[in-house]
Formats: C-alpha cells, structure tokens, sequence
C-alpha cells in the first residue's frame, strides 16, 4: 500500500496502519502525555517525533504528527492515557489579567480559529513575537497557543470561524 507524502493527503491516512501507527502510538503511551497537553511541552512532542523519525525512517515534523494523532483521537481511533497521563496546571494560572488582554487582542487581530495555531509554527513564533512586544513579557509561543485555545474551548472568547472545517486534510 502507498503511503501518501503530501500534506495535501487526509491526515488520518498519513501513516501506514500496520507498520506506522503502532510505533507512534507506543512512543505517545512510553511519554505518557496526552495529545491536548503536547502542544504545552513541545520538548515531550520533539522527543516522540524524532524518535519516531528514527525508527521508521520518515521525515516528519512535529506540527503533523500532532495533528495526525488529534484528528486520530478525534475519530476515536487513538489510545487513551487515562490516570497514566501527565498532570498539568491549567494554563489559565500562567498568565496576568493585563496579559489576558494583550493575548486576546492578537487572536482577534489574527482572525485565525484557535486550533489552526498548532500546526502552524510560523504563526506560533508570530503569536510569541507580537506578545513580546506588547506585552514586555517572554512567554514561548506554544504556551501562549495553548492559552488561547483554552479560553476557546471554555467559551471565554469568541469563535473565529469553524475550527478543524478540514479534519480529514491538512491545510494547503
């Protein structure tokens, strides 16, 4: 069976069931982090991709295989943690209320649905840059992502558009 290489392919079909799949899938339980915590510890999520990589011998980066493993989790093909996963403080502690509001003027300046910023660290590292100059305040970038997506997903802040409108694909 051919595996598809482009990013234009489903993401659900990025790696071979049988021979892929299961790899990833053992690195993800071995580091014992669930797939919504990884984008707050890119180092977990650097260590799971390279490793990954290096057995398989695939070139992938982190952006996709995260989003590979989340749109697997979300068809509910995808191993669950459960007590075994990371506990971590909500990120809704890291940040001061003039902060809050520095990082909410970006997202809506941005005009980008909140779950877009994981696969894109270009966007991440603008997130990062924008917030620092705002705010005088070093914050990494994907700790600032995860911010935002948990003010979205607690219905905090507004809605941009359909987040994941392309969950069977990844975006050209």
């Amino acid at each position: 069976m051919e595996k598809p290489q482009s990013l234009n392919h489903h993401v659900k079909d990025l790696l071979h069931r049988e021979l892929e799949k299961p790899v990833l899938e053992q690195l993800y339980i071995a580091h014992g982090v669930a797939t919504d915590q990884l984008r707050r510890d890119p180092e977990t999520l650097c260590q799971i991709t390279d490793a990954f990589n290096h057995i398989t011998g695939q070139r992938y980066d982190s952006s996709t295989l995260l989003r590979y493993m989340i749109n697997r989790r979300k068809q509910s093909d995808w191993p669950r943690l459960g007590t075994r996963a990371t506990k971590f403080d909500s990120v809704l502690n890291l940040l001061s209320p003039d902060q809050f509001a520095v990082l909410r003027q970006i997202y809506l300046e941005l005009d980008i649905p909140s779950d877009q910023f994981l696969y894109e660290p270009q966007l991440i590292r603008d997130i990062a840059n924008r917030f620092t100059g705002l705010s005088g305040t070093l914050v990494p970038g994907t700790t600032l992502v995860a911010v935002i997506i948990a003010k979205r997903k607690r219905g905090l802040w507004v809605k941009i558009r359909e987040p994941f409108a392309d969950i069977e694909e990844v975006a050209s």
